[in-house]
């Protein structure tokens, strides 16, 4: 899997192209754990490059969640279609994540802190 961490104006991007598997959880955090100290973080998960997301994958986003509310900040899926958002309703996390179409939608709403 690919995945990129970066800070735009109004919220940091984490990028995930490809499948997400166990393999890549560890990866993850290391990316994002730099940005874990800022209180108020807006973090954005960008999944539209994302082909499948696994149980441990989906699992990670959890304590990320928990981690980024802990600071006064949100944290907003992008883009999770196809198998990814499927698997997200299967497990019925996409009612535990605040989900929207585009990064552009979720960068927006968490920064502005609209509503789910």
């Amino acid at each position: 899997m690919n995945m990129t961490c970066e800070e735009h104006r109004s919220a940091v991007v984490l990028t995930l192209a490809g499948e997400c598997t166990f393999e890549d959880v560890d990866s993850m955090r290391r990316l994002v754990q730099p940005f874990l100290d800022r209180p108020g973080l807006a973090l954005v998960v960008d999944g539209c490059s994302l082909e499948r997301i696994d149980s441990k994958g989906l699992e990670s986003l959890l304590p990320l969640s928990d981690d980024i509310r802990a600071i006064g900040g949100r944290l907003c899926l992008a883009g999770f279609t196809g198998d990814a958002g499927m698997a997200l309703a299967l497990t019925r996390l996409d009612r535990r994540f605040e989900l929207r179409d585009s990064v552009e939608e979720a960068a927006r709403a968490v920064s502005l802190g609209e509503a789910a």
